[in-house]
């Protein structure tokens, strides 16, 4: 029985699914106005402390351009500075080689390939450091003098990058070479070529000097800002000659769209830009970086400088961290003042609703009609009826009467109130009475949340003690009828081995002596048998007398279903047994309406835990009602399946299915109402369907009416045994 909710109430339940400083939110205008302040006051918070982290990266971005931009400025500044050295040292050469007025090339030959030569230029790059070898070159190509040792190799450098840029008609005063492994040891350089000629214009070689990748990286990684910051030194097309990374692989390899080599082209020298792009420098990621670029003066180099996140970007979080607690720190007390207010708030609207619950628990509990008590989730009785109390037959004192073994069915309230699902519930209960009278009742459990309580059941029931004797007489009603049903069929199933019987006895007192009533002339002419042919005779017709008693016994044997009471508990049986017992019980009627039934069981054994004596009375009443169904249809080939299979879960599985009309779905929820039936009320009660529920159910299984099927198929299911199926 369901227990009524006032408005009240209803508002309770709405609040109790909310966390516990939620509630409140629903107890007035007030508690829900200090909710609505407190979160728009820690909106503002974060939407500030959004905008102050927001500005400090502005600021950030923006210091760290400003540094980029120097950077670049003052590391370009360096290169012009080493170039302008190197240039040095080779404009001494040119003017050295140009004081010997020399006009042709074998006297240049001659006189650059001396030790005198030698010497000189060691003299001139010794103040040099950043120059790491020096040459001079005839103009075919091949090396007069360098710095490599005395006397000079035999080499031909003119394959060389820097031996073509400076023999090519250029306009510049200097050609810069990439930047490629030594010959003579592992270090990088890139060189500075001039051209050599006369005074009259004959071309007589190339001089030029090797800067080391190395001298500019030690530079470079002296002012760098972080591992993934780097600063390079790149020629004028983009070729990279010198970088603070240490991939030497890049080294004279050409980068037209990186980030530094367009910001040249763009006319922004000495500028920074914040980027994502992964493309403006090799082995990079795309990782957000501020790149600047720098022309370097009188050389046609250019500077990248570039700043990882590590470095602008660190100080800038770790201030955020700070924002951020503080930020955390004033939602914490907003909250907390809050739920201060919240609780002053709902202690009044609490006061209210206590009084206002136990009003209408003291309204629902003290109903006179019914038996009402409160139950906590121990099953201890928190408090009851008068009418409740008069029921369990004690002085009403005893909190733990439920939990009396006099009162059976108690496990099902325990179990739901030991849970939090489902909200409702509906269980049965016997007490047995001091006085030795039993009583069944019914409550329904429906799970409650009272202020001095708690979480408890409220349980709302009556006594069906009368309604259960009743469906018990019912049920024996519909047995006795169904009883005397299948009474013709089994005298007509007895009458054949009582005739085999007679047969057999007459054969053998034929045998044994002439019949009463012949004449002494007749009697004389019966030849009777031996003693020796007689006996084997007589034994064979007594083992056939045997075997009609077994089956009359075994026919005898299954009207019994319909008088004995079910075992002690479920046990173990065969449901194709009990299948078979049913349909023998009802053959006769099956052959007389022209009905066929069909077997559909597997080879091995099916075995079901329950009671065999209430699944066969349960098929018996299928068998009838499908039976019934068949008889009023005029057509041939009527018939009736029943099949049983194991699923895969263990449950065991069995169906009867007839041809017939079928159920008519408005009725299909009321076939297993007790005195429901659409045929002839002067023929039928409509118990069949509702004791066959009733038999399954009690053996701890489900009777359904399987539905979209041609016909009427019903299906019992069991719970298999696990033992036997292992």
């Amino acid at each position: 029985m369901a227990m009524p909710a006032t408005g009240d109430e209803r508002e309770r339940r709405r609040r109790s699914a909310l966390p516990g400083w939620l509630t409140a939110a629903f107890a007035g205008a007030d508690a829900r106005r200090t909710i609505l302040m407190s979160a728009l006051h820690i909106a503002l918070i974060w939407c500030l402390t959004a905008l102050v982290i927001w500005q400090n990266y502005e600021q950030s971005v923006e210091s760290w351009k400003r540094s980029a931009e120097n950077l670049s400025l003052a590391v370009a500044g360096h290169a012009a500075q080493t170039h302008q050295a190197a240039n040095l040292v080779l404009s001494s050469i040119v003017d050295w080689v140009r004081e010997e007025d020399i006009t042709t090339a074998d006297q240049f030959r001659q006189t650059a390939g001396g030790r005198v030569f030698y010497d000189n230029m060691r003299a001139r790059v010794a103040a040099a450091p950043q120059v790491g070898m020096a040459f001079i070159a005839d103009a075919d190509g091949k090396v007069l003098n360098s710095l490599a040792g005395w006397p000079p190799k035999d080499m031909n450098i003119s394959g060389r990058e820097a031996f073509k840029l400076a023999m090519a008609d250029r306009s510049v005063q200097s050609a810069v070479s990439a930047t490629t492994p030594a010959l003579y040891s592992s270090a990088w350089r890139f060189y500075v070529a001039r051209k050599l000629t006369t005074q009259s214009g004959t071309t007589l070689g190339v001089v030029g000097v090797g800067l080391d990748a190395e001298h500019f990286a030690t530079f470079f990684r002296s002012v760098s800002l972080g591992p993934d910051s780097w600063i390079s030194l790149f020629r004028a097309d983009g070729t990279l000659l010198a970088t603070s990374q240490t991939n030497q692989e890049a080294l004279g390899k050409r980068y037209e769209t990186s980030r530094p080599f367009r910001m040249i082209q763009e006319g922004q020298s000495g500028k920074a830009v914040l980027t994502h792009d992964a493309s403006f420098f090799p082995f990079q990621s795309g990782e957000a970086r501020i790149v600047a670029a720098a022309q370097v003066s009188g050389f046609p180099a250019y500077v990248g400088v570039a700043i990882g996140e590590s470095a602008f970007l660190g100080p800038w979080r770790s201030r955020n961290i700070l924002i951020v607690g503080i930020a955390a720190l004033l939602t914490l007390l907003t909250v907390l003042a809050g739920l201060s207010l919240l609780r002053l708030v709902d202690r009044a609207e609490a006061a209210r609703r206590a009084d206002s619950e136990r009003q209408v628990l003291s309204a629902i509990v003290d109903t006179p009609s019914a038996l009402t008590a409160i139950v906590d989730r121990s099953g201890r009785i928190v408090h009851g009826n008068a009418q409740f109390r008069e029921m369990l037959g004690r002085d009403g004192q005893d909190a733990d009467a439920l939990l009396d073994p006099a009162v059976k069915g108690m496990a099902a309230l325990l179990t739901f109130a030991s849970s939090s699902e489902p909200a409702t519930a509906e269980i049965d209960v016997e007490v047995e009475r001091p006085d030795g009278q039993a009583r069944r009742l019914h409550f329904s459990l429906s799970r409650q949340t009272l202020p001095d309580t708690g979480a408890c059941i409220v349980m709302v029931g009556h006594d069906e003690t009368v309604r259960h004797r009743a469906q018990q007489a019912i049920a024996m009603s519909a047995r006795l009828v169904t009883l005397g049903e299948i009474t013709s069929s089994i005298a007509h199933e007895v009458s054949q081995p009582l005739n085999v019987i007679r047969m057999a006895a007459q054969n053998a007192l034929a045998e044994a002596e002439p019949e009463p009533g012949l004449s002494p002339e007749d009697a004389d002419a019966v030849q009777l048998m031996s003693d020796a042919e007689f006996r084997p005779f007589a034994v064979a017709k007594f083992g056939r007398v045997i075997s009609q008693v077994d089956r009359a016994a075994s026919i005898v044997s299954r009207m019994r279903i319909f008088s004995r009471k079910p075992g002690d508990g479920p046990q173990s049986f065969d449901v194709r047994a009990a299948c078979r017992g049913a349909i023998a019980l009802l053959a006769h009627s099956f052959r007389g309406s022209n009905i066929a039934i069909n077997e559909k069981f597997p080879d091995e054994a099916l075995i079901a835990q329950g009671t065999q004596t209430l699944v066969e009375q349960a098929v018996v009443y299928l068998l009838r009602n499908a039976r019934d169904a068949l008889i009023q249809l005029d057509r041939p080939n009527k018939t009736i399946d029943i099949s049983a299979y194991r699923t895969p879960g263990g449950r065991i599985i069995m169906r009867v299915a007839d041809n017939g009309p079928g159920v008519p779905p408005a009725i299909r929820e009321r076939i297993f109402e007790p005195f429901f039936t659409t045929k002839p009320n002067d023929k039928h009660a409509g118990l069949g369907l509702a004791v066959a529920f009733g038999s399954v159910r009690d053996c701890g299984g489900e009777l359904t009416l399987v539905p979209d099927e041609p016909g009427a198929v019903f299906q019992i299911e069991l719970p298999g045994d696990v033992q036997a199926k292992q």
